[in-house]
């Protein structure tokens, strides 16, 4: 899709990036050679192929944070079908809403290799090393949730990284509300015994393990991992549609081979954890 964008550059809205595309201007390399740009671009020309030139440069190195700063924020999900095979699907859970009255118990991370957990008092500090490798990051609800909590415990160590916080292009879209509900409406509902779990489950699930309940410990991690592994298909079916939408002149994104995911959890720990669950719950 980048290759195909003009929307980054400044005083080019869409309505220009669809004259040029209806016009057969339809990439940075069909702009730059092009000889007969449409008038209201050709004043700027040797303003616009420097840009160009330098998109094409950042692209080939894989500056996703370039096209971060560069576009309009509505329309980062453009960065996902360049740089999905270099992307984090992140998800926390935490003791609370608040950063700063609560604190971070994981960060499931999914990627092209598969799932990993980052467990608070077992290997959450290796979260910091992990995510350099990533040119973009992908969540749910992140730009509100995840992002600022981690960044509350470790830093700004997603500034030189894109992300695409999945609720706003799937706003757009007309689908509103919690992960689960959307998954749901689209079809992609998860068979799992797991599935009727929430954000508040996940906070019971640490405090059962930290009071030695051993079954609760795999079951987090399990509940975690099946909403990151969900977010691949949102990222998917939110970038198709939107390029459609579009009328972009690129082609749909291809399934990405996703490895599998058999990860254990305990049956009774979900069972002991119903059993907590009071009347008046927190909204979560």
């Amino acid at each position: 899709m980048l290759p195909h964008t003009f929307i980054h550059l400044s005083g080019v809205g869409p309505v220009t990036e669809r004259v040029l595309w209806d016009e057969g201007v339809t990439t940075w390399e069909e702009f730059l050679s092009c000889t007969n740009l449409p008038p209201r671009v050709e004043v700027r020309r040797s303003e616009l192929c420097p840009i160009l030139e330098g998109s094409r440069s950042r692209l080939a190195a894989s500056d996703a944070s370039f096209f971060q700063a560069a576009l309009p924020a509505g329309e980062r999900w453009r960065l996902y079908g360049d740089f999905r095979d270099r992307a984090a699907f992140l998800d926390i859970e935490t003791t609370g809403l608040s950063p700063d009255s609560s604190h971070i118990t994981m960060v499931g991370i999914y990627d092209v290799d598969g799932y990993s957990a980052f467990v608070k008092d077992e290997n959450l500090e290796d979260l910091r090393e992990a995510v350099e490798k990533y040119d973009l990051v992908v969540t749910y609800n992140g730009a509100a949730f995840d992002i600022p909590y981690i960044e509350h415990e470790f830093g700004r160590i997603f500034r030189q990284t894109a992300h695409i916080d999945l609720r706003f292009p799937l706003s757009r879209l007309g689908y509103r509300g919690g992960l689960k509900s959307i998954e749901r409406r689209l079809g992609l509902a998860r068979p799992s015994a797991l599935s009727g779990l929430d954000g508040y489950d996940a906070v019971l699930l640490w405090r059962m393990w930290r009071q030695g309940d051993k079954g609760a410990r795999d079951t987090l991690v399990s509940y975690n991992a099946e909403d990151v592994v969900s977010l691949p298909r949102l990222a998917e079916f939110a970038y198709d549609r939107l390029a459609s939408g579009l009328g972009a002149p690129c082609t749909s994104l291809s399934p990405w081979q996703r490895p599998s995911l058999e990860l254990p959890y305990d049956e009774d720990a979900v069972t002991r954890l119903r059993s907590m669950r009071t009347a008046h719950r927190p909204r979560w």
